[in-house]
């Protein structure tokens, strides 16, 4: 993997160290690639693509459905030296004829040439529009010599939309160095080898299921079993009870992944598990709370679960994937801060646990190899240590830009650092997040961030955890108020109603602020990302614009005043 010169080459060396390959788990059953099975058909797939009239730099849209064909079509795009272009799969119910055109306007944008997608799918889809031609990634199959892969370090290998959760999804475009470094990085940190098996049910849409499993996994030469999200949203307890099948080592998953595992542990309907060949199970792509951590290794321990599996990072698409990791192997750290210390002067001050007004944060760990990163301060100093700012990353993975936007690469990548809009601080050479920089809600002089006020609510009973969303709306005197909006699975309304009632007090007592509004709604009505992230501007929007369709409410509306 060292000298690979790009995705395919990187890929194809670590096949010939596999010694199982690629394990698909579908409704009907499991598809097998043995490591030589995996590479024949990702180069058939590949001429197929060459006889579509694909060349090499041209865009591919791939519908990223977890599937055999699926797979296949990412490794053929890079066989071939095109550029894949995932599009995502809707995680909730949505209007088709809106998913279409968001597809089509993401395939306009980078002037795809074609887009692959699984046949079953093509109905729904339809038209897309002139120029782009559809192909079902099971017809791909082509027999005949492969040339060699032109694709140099510098030429783009993915353009990655960002999940759009605090703005419309950017095109990052990452080169084939960008990819391999990251995963170099990666696999030097947490020692990925040929002998550890991973799970994912991580989208392939998504970097960290994308880039962090699929494309990691098979360039280390390990065994890799990948499931649909889909299949474990339905069922939870599939995620547990697969890694105990497979005797997985490596695994990971955003926050509410591990909330739910917890419950389906604690309730012991996965049934007999083992879970102690597990080394890993990365916690990213949303914040982290240590209270989720815990519970699941208080869970998991009767399972054999030891306590240094749960492994925090921090990363994003514009720096590739992965940007900081802990040290293996070691329980994650937490500090406990003072709120007051944060929100009122920026400084991260040490703070007993269990104190009123004490925040307790997880520790993400230190920068990967090749990888620098800085705390910046409002007035665009280097904040010191424990100061709080924005986290800023340079280093070989960061991002070309976003495509087709100048404007916004610019305001992204500024003096060689990209600036990533997250707010955290350092101690001891470790990040700790607090927030970000658009989220923020200031009331009364205080800098509150939505996830405390969330993770405050989501404890009242009648609230879906995980399921909440504060933000802060201004009136038409000047002033901002924290509005919090949250999903319920109660139908009888005077119950909602004491619910939201008990959120105003809790967050009062609690965070010490007043809540101007709650709005509880029913259970799968809060918009998110189509990788599960919450889009707090779009759900003001909704609030002001009056579309939500509350089950209660508590509080005096902010519209109007």
């Amino acid at each position: 993997m060292r000298n690979a010169r790009n995705v395919w080459q990187g890929i194809c060396r670590g096949l010939s160290r596999s010694e199982r390959g690629l394990n698909i788990l579908l409704e009907e059953g499991e598809k097998t690639y043995t490591p030589g099975e995996l590479k024949a058909a990702a180069e058939r797939a590949a001429l197929g693509l060459l006889k579509a009239g694909v060349v090499p730099g041209d865009r591919v849209g791939i519908m990223a459905q977890t599937t055999p064909s699926t797979v296949i079509s990412f490794l053929a795009c890079w066989a071939a030296g095109a550029v894949a272009v995932p599009l995502p799969l809707p995680m909730r119910a949505v209007e088709p004829r809106s998913f279409v055109e968001q597809s089509r306007r993401r395939l306009e944008k980078v002037e795809a040439r074609l887009l692959t997608l699984p046949g079953s799918l093509i109905p729904m889809v339809g038209d897309m529009g002139d120029g782009l031609r559809l192909v079902a990634s099971e017809e791909l199959d082509r027999a005949g010599d492969m040339p060699p892969t032109p694709s140099t370090p510098g030429d783009t290998a993915l353009v990655q939309f960002t999940s759009g959760s605090t703005s419309e999804p950017r095109g990052v475009i990452l080169s084939h160095a960008n990819i391999m470094a990251n995963v170099r990085a990666i696999t030097r940190k947490v020692k990925v080898t040929h002998r550890d098996c991973i799970v994912s049910w991580m989208p392939l849409y998504h970097d960290m299921g994308l880039i962090g499993f699929l494309i990691t996994a098979l360039a280390a030469g390990s065994s890799l079993i990948l499931m649909s999200p889909q299949r474990f949203v339905a069922d939870p307890a599939v995620w547990m009870r697969t890694i105990s099948e497979y005797r997985a080592t490596i695994t990971g998953g955003p926050n509410f992944a591990f909330a739910l595992s917890t419950r389906v542990l604690a309730s012991g309907t996965a049934g007999d598990l083992d879970l102690s060949p597990l080394r890993l199970a990365l916690n990213g792509a949303e914040p982290v709370d240590q209270e989720v951590m815990d519970g699941f290794v208080a869970a998991g321990e009767a399972c054999g679960l030891r306590p240094e599996v749960p492994y925090p990072v921090y990363g994003l698409a514009e720096a590739t994937l992965a940007v900081t990791f802990p040290q293996p192997g070691k329980r994650y750290r937490v500090d406990h801060v003072s709120r007051d210390g944060i929100e009122a002067n920026g400084f991260a001050r040490p703070a007993e646990p269990g104190e009123e007004g004490t925040r307790t944060l997880v520790s993400l760990g230190s920068p990967l190899e090749g990888i620098e990163v800085s705390v910046i301060k409002e007035d665009g100093s280097e904040a010191g240590e424990r100061e709080v700012g924005e986290v800023c990353v340079r280093g070989d993975s960061v991002m070309q830009g976003y495509w087709a936007d100048a404007a916004a690469t610019a305001e992204s990548l500024r003096g060689g650092s990209l600036h990533t809009g997250d707010l955290g601080y350092l101690a001891g050479g470790e990040l700790y997040l607090v927030g970000r920089i658009k989220d923020m809600v200031i009331i009364g002089g205080r800098n509150l961030f939505p996830e405390d006020v969330e993770r405050c609510v989501e404890r009242v009973s009648g609230v879906r955890k995980g399921n909440a969303v504060a933000f802060g709306v201004t009136t038409r005197r000047g002033r901002e108020r924290l509005v919090l909006v949250g999903e319920t699975h109660l139908s009888c309304s005077r119950a909602a109603a004491e619910a939201a009632r008990a959120v105003s007090s809790t967050v009062r007592e609690e965070i010490g602020v007043p809540v101007r509004e709650v709005v509880l709604v029913p259970a799968g009505s809060l918009p998110k990302t189509s990788s599960g992230k919450k889009r707090r501007f779009l759900c003001r929007d909704l609030y002001l614009g009056r579309q939500l369709q509350p089950v209660a409410s508590s509080g005096a509306a902010v519209i109007g005043i």
